[in-house]
């Protein structure tokens, strides 16, 4: 029979107190309540229903008078042991000592304590009341931990995606789905291996630059496109998905593969694959490829250029011999895998018949475009394609034809593409040809004198325009950091590129006046805007103009902005060329307080000279060394170099031209700075109304 007494004014902590005498219960009472403790006690004299009370009423402090006979400590430590939670036990004796706490302790008590020494008792109870919430709530959070981990573990295994866990390069979790997809039978045969194991050498690079980026939290959700190895050293097209995760209370990557089996297609997408795209290479069919090419030409070009590339394989009929006619299709499907690989978002790849493919790039430049074709030409003539048991090598040609914005006919551009084509092939193939697209002098001075006047009127009427392109940190931090570009207006209100003029107003001593309004409009922008940076673009008329320095504190004072606050930047070529003008421009504009860069390095002979020579505080690189940089490992080092020559000197570098996520990974490993490019963010958005900026002709 339980002989319980409890004091009901509030419903406080509860308290069990194993006494025999009611004064005991009424003194521990009013002790902890003095002591800012809203006790509930319950009295218990008999230990044979102490089992019960603990199960019913949760203690979460027990009091034992031990001085009771018959009221054993080990009898109330052995009840203890049986319930869950353990509320900690304090015993109470009129005589302590050291000796009488050690056996207290030994047999399971807290500690001991005397109600002649209030305050002590009162500081014991605090201690163990804290201890014991904090020991449940920690046991709470293990077991929400260990639960969550449960269903998490269960959601992993029933995935439809391929997922694994990544801490330190190694692999910690798979689910069923990516063990099917590596050809594992378990998780046993993956746990613990490195996960770049799995994947292609060429795309280790990148996976590492990703997985840096991802552990950082710089990595924005974009997916990377790689080859994953199976055991029989086959390879499969992969996209990557990385998410930033915590396992087991460290940080750690989650690879996601997508599922893209065609029974996850919606039925448009499957309509598509079914009626529109070559079974074999999944490239469009020619005459559905057409309706798409003249679809995206029709779109206008925000920046860069646009051209088709006609490719073809060379002595296709002596490969046929080789390998038979069997296997020539098997052949064709490695030959465009070769071709994906270097694919990029707004490409357009179709099969336009038998061993043709053509494609439409856009890019920064027609440099870009070579560079990409001549890649396409490396990786074909460095593989060795293997086919049921038999191997063989290819070259190809590739006819290359920028598309001008006037283009109308694309049966006329077409037709010159695959004229160059042929012409690279009766050279001997394994090249890349340009269509022959050189104006005749007379026309270039009946264009020259028509552009002259349109930029005379342009800039007496301020038809010019500037647009912005963001340039965003790797291994650096920046805000407000922008790349300065200029457009004509056109009649009906359209942008104009500038290398549709560019070239005119340098051959008709123009680019002062064109200079002088782009940088009286920029300033004007960056005071509206407070930019941190603003990269403006100086030819070679203003570096050698000795009237610019003057003229530009002037426009400082008048826009209300600092000369740190802007970067002039030049092309290397210009740099290389001028080298002691542009050496002079640089360091006055320097001591004036201005940044200075050069922009396009590494695609001149002598880059390191230009490094050594020019002051700067900038060394943008190249945009066609990014073309393909992910798999080739040349130009990773070329890259690498330049990166960590411009960082010894103190110069600080941006990639151009980064058109997507494999490159900016490879990037980050490369110790790059700062990229800017169509994977950022398209430099076709006018972030400024140039409409009050004055003509400057005559200035």
């Amino acid at each position: 029979m339980i002989k319980a007494q409890a004091l009901r004014d509030s419903p406080g902590i509860p308290l069990i107190v194993i006494s025999r005498q009611d004064e005991n219960l009424t003194s521990i009472n009013s002790i902890l309540r003095k002591a800012g403790h809203p006790v509930h006690c319950i009295r218990l004299s008999n230990l044979s229903d102490l089992e019960e009370t603990i199960r019913e009423h949760q203690p979460q402090l027990l009091i034992l008078f031990a001085d009771e006979s018959e009221l054993d400590l080990p009898i109330v430590s052995g009840t203890l042991s049986r319930v869950n939670p353990i509320p900690p036990l304090i015993v109470i004796r009129r005589e302590v000592n050291e000796d009488v706490i050690a056996d207290a302790m030994k047999g399971g008590a807290r500690d001991v304590a005397s109600l002649a020494h209030p305050a002590r008792f009162q500081a014991v109870v605090d201690r163990e009341l804290r201890a014991f919430r904090l020991k449940t709530a920690l046991n709470s959070v293990v077991s929400s931990a260990s639960q969550y981990k449960q269903e998490l573990h269960d959601l992993m295994k029933g995935a439809a995606e391929a997922i694994a866990d990544i801490q330190e390069g190694i692999i910690v979790a798979t689910n069923p789905a990516w063990q099917s997809l590596f050809g594992r039978e378990n998780d046993a045969d993956l746990i613990g291996e490195p996960f770049m194991d799995l994947f292609r050498h060429s795309d280790h690079p990148t996976l590492k630059g990703a997985l840096v980026a991802c552990l950082k939290g710089k990595w924005d959700g974009a997916s990377l496109q790689v080859a994953g190895c199976q055991p029989d050293r086959s390879e499969i097209p992969l996209e990557l998905k990385l998410e930033h995760v915590s396992i087991d209370a460290e940080p750690g990557v989650r690879v996601i593969i997508p599922n893209n089996r065609i029974s996850d297609q919606t039925p448009e997408e499957q309509l598509e694959q079914a009626l529109y795209r070559d079974p074999s290479t999944g490239f469009y069919h020619r005459h559905y490829y057409l309706e798409r090419l003249e679809q995206q030409l029709a779109t206008p070009l925000s920046g860069g250029v646009r051209a088709v590339a006609y490719i073809r394989p060379d002595h296709f009929a002596r490969v046929h011999d080789d390998i038979g006619p069997l296997a020539t299709e098997a052949l064709l499907m490695h030959f465009a895998e070769v071709l994906r690989e270097l694919m990029q978002p707004r490409d357009l790849y179709g099969r336009f018949g038998g061993t043709i493919f053509a494609v439409l790039l856009e890019r920064g430049n027609m440099q870009d475009v070579e560079t990409w074709a001549e890649l396409v030409c490396k990786a074909i003539g460095g593989n060795v394609f293997e086919v049921e048991n038999q191997s063989t090598s290819l070259t190809c040609t590739i006819g290359l034809c920028e598309v001008s914005p006037d283009t109308t006919s694309i049966a006329d551009l077409l037709s010159e593409v695959e004229q160059a084509c042929r012409n690279g092939r009766d050279a001997g193939g394994n090249r890349v040809a340009l269509t022959d697209t050189t104006c005749e002098t007379q026309q270039i001075r009946v264009a020259d004198a028509m552009w002259v006047l349109r930029l005379r009127t342009a800039l007496m009427q301020n038809q010019l325009r500037l647009v912005h392109q963001p340039i965003t940190g790797l291994n650096e931090e920046i805000e407000g950091m922008l790349d300065t570009h200029v457009r004509l207006l056109d009649e009906d209100g359209s942008y104009i590129l500038p290398r549709e003029f560019i070239g005119a107003a340098e051959r008709g001593n123009m680019m002062k006046s064109v200079d002088r309004w782009v940088i009286s409009a920029a300033f004007s922008f960056c005071a509206s805007k407070r930019l941190s940076l603003l990269f403006i673009r100086l030819s070679k008329d203003s570096i050698s103009d000795e009237s610019l320095l003057g003229w530009l504190q002037s426009q400082l004072q008048s826009a209300g902005i600092t000369a740190q606050q802007i970067c002039f930047e030049v092309h290397e070529e210009l740099a290389a060329s001028h080298l002691k003008q542009t050496k002079t421009c640089a360091e006055q504009l320097r001591e004036a307080g201005f940044q200075f860069a050069v922009d396009h390095l590494g695609t001149g002979r002598d880059s390191q000279q230009v490094l050594k020579h020019v002051p700067m505080n900038f060394g943008k690189i190249d945009g066609s060394l990014m073309q393909g940089l992910s798999r080739n490992q040349e130009q990773q080092q070329k890259v690498r170099e330049l990166a960590a020559e411009a960082t010894a000197m103190g110069i600080k570098t941006v990639a151009e031209h980064v058109e997507d996520a494999n490159t900016m990974a490879v990037l980050w490993q490369l110790g790059i700075a700062f990229i800017q490019g169509n994977y950022i963010q398209e430099h076709g958005v006018v972030l400024e109304d140039t409409n009050t900026v004055r003509g400057l002709v005559g200035h």
